[in-house]
């Protein structure tokens, strides 16, 4: 063998074994869509309230996914569209009710098919005896994009800032 031989054969080694420890070539990345997710999911939010604050059940909760969970505070977990609708019925048949509620952060997994929401609110109502009642607390709203590119929230949850009432004497 010549020396010339055994270059080309030791340079094709060479060549298969860093061929073969090569990386494997990567997907291109989708789009980067986040920003306009964001703002999706920031006025799905706001006609979300909208239809709250027209006390209509059924509005309310359209903004669900069929698969959504409400954790609703001092009651049983909901992941039934007819239980979710049966504590928004509730709560929206209270006298005197307003609500009121504002995400202060949004952020979108890059993927761009979920995303979260957290923020304020504030609700007012009467008591069984005409005596008002307010509130006011955080809010926690997890975001899932749909096959039809709308966005629909599949988990819900509120609780108060304030301390828990004294107990009747």
């Amino acid at each position: 063998m010549t020396i010339l031989t055994v270059t080309r054969y030791l340079g094709v080694c060479c060549v298969l074994a860093l061929a073969g420890c090569a990386p494997a070539p990567q997907a291109a990345l989708p789009a980067d869509t986040r920003a306009a997710d964001e703002a999706a999911i920031r006025k799905t939010d706001a006609d979300w309230l909208k239809a709250a604050q027209t006390k209509q059940v059924d509005a309310w909760v359209a903004f669900y996914s069929d698969d959504a969970v409400v954790l609703a505070p001092n009651e049983k977990l909901a992941a039934d569209k007819a239980s979710i609708r049966k504590g928004i019925e509730g709560l929206l048949g209270a006298p005197a009710m307003n609500i009121n509620w504002q995400l202060t952060k949004i952020d979108v997994a890059r993927s761009g098919d979920l995303g979260y929401g957290y923020g304020t609110y504030t609700l007012s109502m009467n008591d069984d005896k005409g005596k008002p009642i307010n509130d006011q607390g955080k809010i926690l709203e997890v975001w899932k994009k749909q096959a039809d590119g709308n966005w629909k929230c599949v988990a819900d949850t509120w609780n108060s800032d304030l301390p828990p009432a004294a107990p009747p004497k």
